[in-house]
């Protein structure tokens, strides 16, 4: 808030030169003087002044600013003189209008002449406590201290506040108002770094206490002068309202006034309403023809504002009648003391309103199960929501909706909503004969009716479970589903008997279908999804065996083209060979007879060899496959083995510049093996690793004991072999891919079937470029058989 408009810094200038003249008149010939603080005696003189001028100027109630602005503006004036200050101000902290952050902003101030006012500079309205890192100042208020800084020794955002203020120190003083804060009183020098006295501090602290006192009582002020403004309104417009009251002559006016809510007055037109004589109720209290006490005149009971309510009323013949009521407390030094207010009758109006409530109610009621049925296939959650808004509806104590094909224990209950006080029906406890009494009355009957259970006749164990269920009055409707009675939907009242009326009985026999619907529905869904889930299985069983047969054929076929590949490239070799040498002596003889060399001869029963070999290879590995091994172990010694093996494999080493090194132990305890099928294993993997590596190969036969078995090591420095292709090694039909030899891809997988026989295992390990190892183990004789993999080398 700016200065008063009539009151200018030129004003407060002419003002204070009318002053008592203080000891101490502060002021620079230039910037560089140095001002002498001024002493005790004339600063206490000051605010002695400035007080009186607060106190005595002041003008009356109004605004806690703008109406006492001049008395402010002439103590500022008398503390400038007091202090020797170049600019006296106040400021108040208050929201930022925008933000909502604590800001402040300059509402007074003085300045001595040649001084910039800073009144109007936006920059001091609304200024954020952020912007300018002033949030220490409010700091030092809070905590009981002012705040007195030289604006070079002050934080960098300080100093630029300051400066563009042509600030060079200051001394801000906190006002309290009311034990808060509510803004601060500031001196400040433009010219030197003045050095603030505690004398000073202490005396405009006392100054700013006085100050701050004086706002409190001017808002006080303020705000007993708006509610007595507010009172004299209100008064008014109560006459007002009391005026037009009294001149109606179709409505009754009535006025409470006093603590025992006595009727002081009741027009005359009352007698047209509820049949009584002003004379009849005037001194009775208001219960005397209020039927019910609903909570809107509760509320005004009490002195809480509610404008328009409808109330239930009882006419002098006993009828009740319903009346709109609108009426307001009557309040008087802060007390409630009466009520008034005008009321007509709107019985018709409120029958039809409820009626039409009603109507509305059931169909949104039938339209939201409809709803659900079309929208939802949980039987239970649709069941459970039928219940709870039946009963809500209805205002009943209970509803449920009971299978009465009873079963054994179970009670049939499947959904239901209870009040909190009353018993579940799911505690209902069923027997045999229980369950027939039941059936029996129920079955024949449509639509079942009990205003007051303790007025009919029924059997005795449904005559138990009315007093046990603490059943008053029902209502029960059958299910019906498929032309079958599935059970029934019951509304019960506890509390006391009830007369169920025509309406509530159609609504509990038109919610019946759509719960027939839900079930039935729910059911024919069950069958489906049964019936889903056998179609599902049964393809899903189908569609497996369609992938196992399609997975076999597929290997069958993979498998067929791997042994034609490799069969006719292994037979058309020897073949071609012998057929050439046949057609070479052919086209020598002339018809006559030929001599064959022995080379020939021999190359010749080497080809036929080779096809015998292949041949026999084949069937071997077909009827292990079939019928599988049939091997006889024998106690072996592997060291004597091994060594009649290299010695027979002499020929081949030497033609493929190969040596091995045998380094199985003579002392190797006996294996159980079958000596012939064991020197098979040895003589393809030798061959194997002869055959798949260029000549200069170096092999290592080794044999230890391991976990009751002997494992025998076959160790090379060759070529090695791919990871993936050692997980398929032993497969049939697979060869090496830089094998230079010829085969079907059955020597490794005989050797796997012959191991296997033995209840041994066998594998390999190796990685390319770095040799390989196979490796395979047998029982000893007398021990037992262990597992060995694929990571025991």
């Amino acid at each position: 808030m700016s200065m008063d408009k009539e009151t200018t810094n030129t004003d407060l200038q002419s003002t204070a030169s009318e002053l008592p003249k203080l000891d101490s008149d502060y002021k620079p010939e230039s910037t560089t003087d140095v001002a002498s603080p001024p002493n005790w005696h004339n600063l206490l003189q000051g605010v002695a002044k400035a007080t009186k001028a607060l106190l005595t100027n002041s003008d009356s109630l109004g605004d806690s600013f703008s109406s006492h602005s001049t008395a402010i503006n002439q103590a500022l004036a008398i503390l400038g003189q007091a202090t020797a200050a170049h600019r006296v101000y106040i400021c108040e902290y208050h929201p930022h209008p925008v933000t909502g952050e604590l800001a402040l902003s300059r509402r007074f101030e003085w300045v001595q002449s040649g001084i910039t006012p800073q009144q109007h500079n936006p920059l001091l309205h609304n200024l954020s406590q952020s912007e300018f890192d002033l949030q220490a100042w409010y700091q030092h208020f809070t905590s009981g201290y002012s705040f007195i800084g030289i604006a070079s020794h002050l934080s960098p955002s300080q100093q630029r506040l300051l400066e563009s203020l042509q600030v060079k120190s200051i001394l801000l003083v906190p006002i309290p108002v009311e034990s808060k804060i509510w803004g601060f009183i500031g001196f400040s020098d433009c010219y030197q770094e003045r050095e603030w006295s505690q004398d000073e501090e202490a005396a405009l602290t006392t100054m700013a206490v006085t100050l701050g006192s004086i706002l409190a009582y001017r808002q006080m002020s303020n705000v007993l002068y708006g509610e007595r403004q507010k009172a004299q309104f209100q008064l008014d417009e109560s006459e007002e309202r009391f005026r037009l009251m009294v001149e109606g002559s179709e409505q009754v006016f009535f006025f409470f006034y006093d603590n025992d809510y006595r009727f002081e007055y009741v027009s005359p037109s009352v007698y047209a309403v509820l049949g009584y004589t002003p004379e009849e109720l005037v001194g009775n209290v208001h219960n005397f023809i209020f039927h019910k006490l609903p909570q809107p005149l509760a509320d005004e009971l009490t002195g809480k504002r509610v404008d328009t309510y409808a109330i239930q009323a009882r006419n002098k013949d006993g009828r009740l009648v319903v009346l709109e009521i609108a009426e307001s407390a009557i309040v008087r030094n802060d007390q409630f003391v009466g009520i008034q207010g005008f009321a007509r009758d709107i019985t018709d109006r409120h029958q039809a309103l409820e009626q039409l409530k009603a109507i509305a109610k059931r169909d949104r009621l039938l339209r939201g199960m409809a709803e659900r049925i079309r929208t939802s296939l949980d039987l239970q959650t649709i069941l459970d929501t039928t219940v709870a808004e039946v009963r809500e509806f209805l205002q009943a104590d209970r509803v449920f909706i009971i299978d009465t094909n009873i079963r054994g224990s179970d009670n049939g209950v499947i959904a239901e909503s209870v009040a909190g006080k009353f018993r579940s029906m799911r505690e209902w406890t069923n027997c045999e004969n229980h369950a027939k009494a039941i059936q029996s009355y129920f079955r024949d009957k449509n639509i079942d009716v009990i205003n007051d259970t303790t007025e009919i006749d029924v059997p005795a164990a449904i005559a138990q479970d009315f007093i046990d269920f603490q059943i008053r009055a029902i209502v029960s409707v059958p299910i019906v589903v498929a032309d079958e009675l599935y059970g029934l939907l019951v509304a019960h009242q506890c509390s006391q008997g009830r007369e169920w009326n025509t309406d509530e009985i159609g609504l509990l026999d038109k919610l019946s279908t759509p719960v027939a619907i839900a079930i039935q529905q729910a059911k024919l869904y069950e069958e489906l999804q049964r019936l889903n889930t056998g179609l599902e299985q049964q393809v899903e069983e189908r569609t497996q065996e369609l992938r196992q047969k399609y997975t076999e054929l597929e290997e069958l076929q993979n498998i067929k083209d791997e042994f034609l590949q490799a069969f006719s490239h292994d037979l058309r070799t020897p073949i071609m060979g012998i057929l050439l040498v046949m057609k070479n002596l052919h086209s020598r003889s002339n018809g006559e007879s030929v001599t064959i060399a022995l080379a020939i001869l021999e190359r010749v029963i080497q080809s036929c060899d080779r096809q015998l070999d292949l041949i026999e290879s084949l069937l071997e590995a077909h009827s292990s496959n079939v019928k599988g091994l049939t091997i006889q172990q024998l106690p072996l010694s592997l060291h004597i083995l091994s060594q009649a093996i290299v010695k027979d494999l002499e020929p081949l080493l030497v033609k493929k510049q190969a040596t091995i090194t045998n380094q199985i132990a003579a002392d190797l305890p006996l294996v159980a093996a079958d000596p012939l099928h064991l020197r098979r294993v040895f003589e393809n993997l030798l061959a194997n690793a002869l055959n798949h590596n260029p000549p200069g190969l170096s092999l290592t036969l080794n044999a230890v004991v391991e976990n009751g078995m002997v494992c025998c090591t076959i160790a090379d420095n060759g070529v090695g072999i791919d990871s993936d292709l050692c997980e398929r090694l032993f497969d049939r039909y697979i060869r090496g891919n830089r094998s230079q030899a010829t085969g079907i891809g059955l020597g490794l997988y005989l050797c796997r079937q012959i191991i296997t026989a033995h209840e041994g295992q066998i594998g390999v390990i190796s990685e390319p470029g770095a040799g390989a190892k196979f490796w395979f183990t047998l029982p000893l004789v007398g021990g037992g058989v262990k597992e060995w993999g694929n990571n025991n080398p």
